[in-house]
């Protein structure tokens, strides 16, 4: 499996954007670049078992175990629904860069999600469902990008395309935080009519 496709899987959208679930082998930027499309999926197949299948979307991929869709039934909860935003900045990382695991320019990506209850957004998110190896389906592992688990290693389940059961242990942090702040957004209505919140 190519590092392009290894990647795919852990994040669940390739580098288009377009997710892995409607374009499991290939990446498809057409699809990525459109916005009516590439969020319209829930992970459930009529030709295939959502319970147990993962030739699509790996159970444990950031975007599916931060976003479950179907894995938590139908119609979706929107209760742990956040708007996310992710900026990325500095060059691309070279091949002589990922060899030997420096960068010579500072690069990253600066992340933004906005919700309207921080306990039921991002900290549930990472705290229940990315660090936890068995949400949703059980021995999946954690999200691979994102789960912490104190820099212990990561078993991850499904990430293997000919054999998804698999597993992969991952040593190395792909998420490095250089910090991290709160911040209330008021509404549009309470900044119209400050005095009646």
């Amino acid at each position: 499996m190519s590092s392009m496709s290894l990647g795919a899987r852990m994040v669940g959208r390739w580098k288009s954007g377009a997710p892995v679930d409607l374009a499991p082998l290939v990446d498809d930027p057409a699809l990525g670049a459109d916005p009516t499309r590439n969020n319209n999926f829930a992970f459930a197949h009529p030709d295939t078992t959502l319970a147990t299948d993962q030739s699509r979307c790996p159970f444990s991929a950031h975007i599916r175990k931060t976003r479950p869709r179907a894995d938590l039934g139908t119609p979706e909860d929107a209760t742990h629904h956040i708007m996310r935003a992710g900026i990325p900045y500095g060059p691309e990382v070279t091949d002589a860069e990922a060899s030997s695991s420096t960068t010579s320019a500072e690069c990253g990506l600066a992340f933004a999600c906005y919700q309207s209850n921080i306990g039921n957004g991002f900290q549930f998110l990472t705290r229940f469902w990315a660090n936890s190896a068995t949400f949703v389906h059980s021995s999946v592992g954690v999200v691979p990008v994102i789960g912490a688990l104190a820099s212990a290693q990561r078993v991850i389940g499904g990430l293997n395309l000919t054999d998804f059961t698999n597993t992969t242990t991952l040593t190395a942090n792909f998420i490095v935080s250089r910090g991290g702040e709160y911040f209330f957004t008021p509404s549009l209505s309470a900044i119209a009519n400050p005095l009646s919140v």
